[in-house]
């Protein structure tokens, strides 16, 4: 998942900056700003994922390290073609190296051999023989805070473990810590802990596609809904409503959402929504009116409304059920988000996404209606619609003719090789001039090629 934030000319107001101080690390694009937020704490969902070398850290004792075979075999097997590091106590070398799952094996003397004995002073040295490799994922497999400070010296784009005052590297997931008051709940139990950190730390680094194609089997079923309209073009789904106002995008920002994906972009757009939403917008009215833009506001049941988003190529919508249901169904789905939830917490799981959110102070307030908002719903009216249109552009990018793919770079003809099969095939975009040119330079193409224009 990619999480990007917009930051709209309301945010850089003086009346806003006035009330809020934005000390938060930005940086800058073409139309907007991608926010990390403080000590870059969402980077881990900007950035490519792909995992090829894992260093595991566990520094104590025999028994302690029983305990995490399970969870090393659970990392060997989800990363296969990865370089396992180990780091372990000297003593657990010769029993580590009998698994034949480690390509590595370091060791250092964080503890004594012997647990009763006095334990050592950590010293920075004890880690200078793996301080000059570098990672791109480091998982610490102790419960116990004290071996968090070793994550401090590694070199990692990635961290993972439990929470640790000692650390103070920011960790990428970190599980909560233990609560001394449930030390008799078996669910605590050592080999148990570990294993829920392995899984999280799989889960989030290798999202399974299966699942997420089974989900949408079992769910998207037949509906019968007439798509003829989109003639072929790619089809966008966007449902602008949501369970809660407060968490709307600015509605007129989806009717200029609409008309420049159909003018600009040749595509078909279908908009969902239900009949409250029918009944208590009466802008809908605004919906631009094209043979290539269908509303199916209130006329769909939850099942044929997931059947529709199951069969478009891009979703956008509000943070509500049915962006949650094309993020699982591994569509590629753009999500607006509210301020009064946390991202950590509340955002759609799936390979596709991109979550987009404004960076406002207040936020997450939790706030349940939007009269109880006393910064009108400044974090949604702060998403900038030209970062939006950026995105989208980028997520269509496979059904846009590149000007490889045509045959030309920097004005030459070249060899094209046919394009992998896609899910579901439609017709390349014929763009418009001046949004060839914008989408070439938002990817890196050149653009000192014959232009294909829209007629």
């Amino acid at each position: 998942m990619d999480l990007r934030y917009a930051i709209d000319d309301i945010l850089k107001s003086q009346e806003y900056s006035d009330k809020h101080s934005i000390k938060e690390e930005t940086i800058h694009t073409e139309t907007s700003e991608v926010w990390l937020g403080p000590n870059k704490s969402y980077a881990a969902y900007c950035e490519n994922r792909e995992i090829n070398s894992i260093l595991l850290i566990k520094a104590d004792h025999i028994g302690d390290f029983v305990l995490s075979v399970d969870s090393f075999m659970i990392i060997r097997q989800s990363f296969p073609d990865a370089a396992l590091t180990l780091l372990c106590g000297p003593w657990n070398k010769p029993l580590a190296a009998s698994l034949g799952i480690f390509d590595q094996i370091e060791t250092v003397d964080f503890f004594a051999d012997r647990a009763d004995a006095n334990q050592p002073h950590f010293d920075t040295k004890l880690v200078n023989h793996v301080r000059g490799l570098q990672f791109e994922l480091a998982i610490d497999f102790r419960v116990d805070p004290d071996t968090r400070i070793i994550l401090d010296y590694i070199t990692a784009r990635y961290k993972c473990g439990y929470e640790s005052g000692a650390c103070k590297s920011r960790l990428t997931i970190a599980m909560p810590k233990r609560e001394l008051c449930n030390v008799d709940n078996l669910s605590f139990h050592q080999r148990l802990s570990l294993l829920n950190l392995a899984h999280c730390v799989v889960d989030f680094f290798q999202e399974n596609v299966a699942v997420s194609i089974a989900f949408r089997e079992l769910a998207a079923t037949p509906s019968g809904i007439d798509l003829a309209f989109r003639g072929g073009r790619p089809m966008v789904c966007i449902q602008p409503f949501s369970g809660r106002t407060i968490k709307n995008w600015p509605f007129e920002n989806f009717v200029k959402l609409v008309d420049w994906l159909c003018k600009e972009m040749n595509v078909a757009v279908l908009v969902l929504g239900t009949k409250a939403d029918l009944e208590n917008w009466e802008s809908i009215s605004r919906i631009p009116l094209s043979p290539h833009i269908k509303s199916m506001i209130g006329k769909t049941s939850l099942m044929e409304a997931i059947s529709i988003v199951a069969a478009s190529d891009l979703y956008i919508g509000n943070d509500t059920g049915l962006t949650h249901l094309a993020a699982r169904m591994d569509i590629a789905t753009i999500a607006l988000f509210a301020g009064i939830n946390s991202t950590e917490l509340f955002a759609p799981h799936g390979r596709q996404v991109t979550l987009i959110k404004a960076p406002v102070a207040c936020s997450p307030c939790g706030i349940t209606n939007s009269k109880d908002c006393t910064h009108d719903q400044i974090c949604m009216r702060s998403i900038n619609l030209e970062f939006v249109k950026m995105e989208v552009m980028a997520k269509l990018e496979r059904y846009v003719e590149s000007p490889r793919e045509r045959g030309w770079r920097n004005g030459l003809p070249k060899t094209v090789p046919d394009r992998p099969a896609q899910r579901r095939r439609a017709t390349p975009i014929a763009l418009p001039h001046s949004t060839v040119t914008l989408f070439a330079r938002l990817r890196g193409w050149s653009t000192s090629f014959p232009m294909k224009t829209a007629t």
